[in-house]
């Protein structure tokens, strides 16, 4: 009875909460059309909404700390012997969990919404009927993939009622580190946030207002940036310090579908920004901001429906068809919403006034900005859009080729446009303003020419990059100074320029090579000596099924040592290799060793080894060797006892050592064909072990069948004499902590803004936001429908 309760209770919490959202829906829909009374429903309901969510999750965060393995997700994701951060992460490792968690973020948000948009004239109803109609969809996918089906449920036919297995298969090892802890939910964070521009904008819509919700959803548009641009970092700092992929991005097309949306946001930004000042791309600041949250549905698609399978190392395969069709009907269904009410309000967009602005005005740069960031943005999306509609894609060069114009024109453009005015721009001024920015860029260049910089189009990509750094940072230090918070824009820019010149040093000149490091043996490369020094074992606390190894490899240079311990193991999950590579930072490059295979050397050197015909003799430093003849016992040459694999041969040899000669029978033992060779020595001297280790039988006229033997010294086995070789992937990457700095200071930018305009919204009465209405905004504003 008790087993049968749980069954139903994260269940019944999803079907409450999709039942509410609709209820909640119809509430807010009736306020819209002016039945006021309907108001208090739709926020009633949608608190049931998110409380039903809530709940739900903390229930399935009950029974993975539980260990309760009854529930599929629970046995498929989790086991006893993850630590608490990562037993908590494997919450959203699998499908359903990270439904889970996006209906869990877009909840929790929706709850800090409903507060926001409750405060005085901020299209409460218009932007939560939108809202709340998307966390309905996220739910009854939650009820297509529960993550609440008892294996009982799943393998009917495997598994009896009410059994519970005693372990988890576990979280795949991939997985099992620190960054599975954030880097998801901060992703989920963004994609959540992003929903709120979207609810505004169609409330804009729904409204017929086209002015307001810019001011409102400011706030939201900078937190979705900043958190969404932060997650997809984190991914790529995961990817380049832990899971060894060399580099920090690969133009994978889940990584790209994550990325679009993010630029579509900020070119949104920046649009918006215009419209507040001057009032004008209102139509555009509509497009982008619907534009991105259905991109955010189509990296959903992407990731989840499986259709990227073959094409992506992060897809997650095999949905099931109602998943698949829930996602396509997902994704259509809003953008049908989003044209409809386009078309509906098509004469209201067509009537707004567009005013022309000159070239060389901040309103016409601003635009300049979020064009060739869409422009961006276009290529990523074709680019990873190509393997749905054709069996081929593109590789890496097709984004860094295509992007790397579009990077340099943005670099420009976000270098010069601070001294551009809103209204008219004084050239002298410009130009004069320009100078200093200009000079330190060129000095900072020389020097980047003078340690290696070569590529004449990454000359000059460096070269707008440093002047959109310096004039930033002079107008950050300026605005610091005068006791203001609008520098965050300044700082997001400087990250950006950070970033890109940290892509230059450590993409375009990043230089690697292959070592084959023999145990003992140091070899050369970048200026460093590379030592392999052996392997040990070590135990993963998150880990305990697998025997991990740390390969240690000695590093010297002058006369300065370091060991670096990249790792390797077998996973018993995956039934493959795992491995990690090791960095060493230092302040202007990083040393990468990522490991690639460990081989074992022939325990037999080749300087040991000897073949040797029937009646012939071969030196041995001090000794004469002869193979008098094979020793085949009371076995049949060539008979079917040989023709098994497993037997025992012997060789007769003839040994002097000086004055004394001694005959002596080798053994070697075959099993399954291995040979496995017993070592004798002579009687007189123990210098020596001679091991048989074949016999090759060949045509006389090919040189007739030879014995081949090993002689080595006595005093090592043939297994400490062999060592191993250690294969693996040396890089330097020049200037990678320049982009690291780049990506913190731009997530500072974005916290700085979202502050500043917090405050902001929190001083003005919202009917007073800085606004412009122009055209048919100002006769608009206060209609509905």
């Amino acid at each position: 009875m008790l087993t049968k309760l749980n069954t139903m209770v994260g269940k019944l919490l999803i079907y409450t909460a999709f039942i509410a959202s609709v209820i909640s829906i119809i509430g807010f829909f009736l306020a819209h059309n002016g039945k006021e009374n309907f108001l208090k429903m739709g926020r009633v309901f949608f608190h049931i909404t998110s409380i039903s969510i809530i709940t739900a999750a903390l229930y399935l965060l009950y029974n993975i700390l539980t260990h309760n393995f009854q529930l599929s997700y629970v046995w498929e994701q989790s086991s006893t012997d993850l630590q608490l951060p990562l037993l908590i992460s494997t919450f959203w490792a699998g499908q359903e969990g990270s439904f889970m968690l996006w209906a869990l973020l877009t909840a929790v948000i929706g709850v800090f919404l409903l507060n926001y948009v409750s405060k005085g004239e901020r299209m409460e109803p218009q932007v939560m009927v939108m809202f709340t109609l998307v966390l309905s969809f996220i739910t009854l996918i939650l009820i297509l993939k529960s993550p609440f089906h008892y294996l009982w449920e799943s393998f009917p036919k495997e598994v009896d009622y009410g059994f519970m297995p005693p372990e988890g298969r576990g979280l795949n090892p991939l997985l099992q580190n620190f960054w599975m802890a954030i880097h998801p939910p901060t992703l989920f964070i963004g994609f959540a946030s992003l929903t709120v521009p979207f609810a505004f904008a169609m409330g804009a819509l729904l409204k017929n207002d086209f002015d307001s919700w810019t001011s409102f959803s400011v706030p939201w548009i900078l937190f979705a940036g900043g958190v969404l641009g932060l997650g997809i970092m984190m991914g790529g700092y995961w990817a380049y310090s832990i899971l060894g992929w060399g580099g920090y991005w690969a133009w994978d097309p889940v990584e790209n579908s994550s990325l679009i949306p993010w630029i579509i946001n900020v070119a949104s930004l920046h649009t918006i920004i215009a419209q507040r000042k001057t009032g004008g791309y209102k139509k555009t600041n509509l497009l982008l901001s619907i534009l991105a949250f259905l991109l955010v549905l189509y990296s959903t698609f992407l990731t989840r429906s499986g259709i990227l399978g073959d094409s992506s190392v992060h897809s997650f395969v095999d949905p099931g068809a109602e998943v698949y069709l829930a996602l396509v009907v997902f994704i259509s269904t809003f953008t049908l919403i989003s044209l409809g009410m386009i078309l509906v309000r098509w004469k209201s967009l067509k009537d707004i006034r567009i005013e022309s602005s000159k070239l060389m005005t901040k309103e016409s740069f601003l635009f300049i900005g979020a064009l060739l960031l869409c422009a961006s943005a276009l290529v990523i999306f074709v680019g990873t859009s190509l393997p749905i509609v054709s069996q081929s894609k593109v590789d890496q060069t097709f984004y860094n080729n295509m992007n790397l114009p579009v990077a340099i024109f943005l670099m420009f453009t976000m270098g010069i446009s601070l001294y551009i005015e809103w209204k008219e721009t004084e050239l002298s001024k410009f130009w004069k303003n320009m100078i200093l920015p200009t000079a330190f860029s060129l000095i900072t260049l020389v020097i980047l020419i003078t340690i290696g910089l070569r590529d004449p189009l990454y000359i000059v990509f460096a070269f707008v990059s440093l002047i959109a750094f310096f004039v930033n940072a002079r107008f950050a230090i300026r605005i610091i100074k005068s006791g203001t918070m609008n520098f965050g824009g300044m700082f997001a820019h400087i990250g950006i320029a950070l970033f890109f010149l940290g892509v230059i040093g450590s993409a375009r000149y990043s230089q690697d090579v292959d070592l084959s490091l023999e145990e003992g043996k140091p070899q050369e490369a970048f200026g460093y000596q590379f030592t392999y020094v052996g392997a040990n074992t070590f135990m993963d606390p998150n880990n305990k099924r697998d025997t991990m190894y740390a390969f240690n490899i000695k590093v010297e240079k002058e006369n300065k040592e370091m060991t670096m311990r990249p790792v390797m193991f077998y996973s018993k999950f995956s039934q493959g290799v795992m491995k990690s590579p090791d960095i060493a930072y230092f302040s202007y490059k990083d040393l990468y060793i990522s490991p690639m295979s460990l081989e074992e050397s022939n325990p037999y050197p080749q300087e040991s080894m000897y073949e040797l015909k029937k009646g012939t003799k071969t030196k041995v430093n001090e000794l004469e060797v002869e193979f008098v003849d094979f020793d085949f016992g009371n076995m049949q040459k060539g008979g079917k006892e040989m023709g098994s694999g497993n037997y025992t041969l012997g060789a007769i040899i003839k040994v002097t050592d000086g004055g004394v000669t001694e005959t002596m029978n080798v053994r070697t033992k075959f099993v399954d064909g291995t040979p496995q060779p017993n070592p004798v020595m002579m009687e007189s001297s123990k210098k020596y072990a001679f091991y048989f280790l074949n016999m090759s039988v060949r045509g006389e006229e090919e040189g007739g069948t030879t014995a081949v033997f090993s002689i080595m010294d006595a005093s090592k086995s043939p297994q400490q004499q062999a060592g191993e070789t250690l294969v693996v992937n040396a890089a330097i990457k020049p200037f990678i902590s320049v982009l690291w700095t780049g990506i913190v200071i731009l997530f500072a930018g974005f916290i700085v803004a979202i502050v500043r305009r917090r405050k902001e919204l929190l001083v003005k009465h919202p009917e007073k936001h800085e606004e412009h209405s122009t055209g048919n905004g100002s006769k608009q504003k206060n209609k509905k429908k």
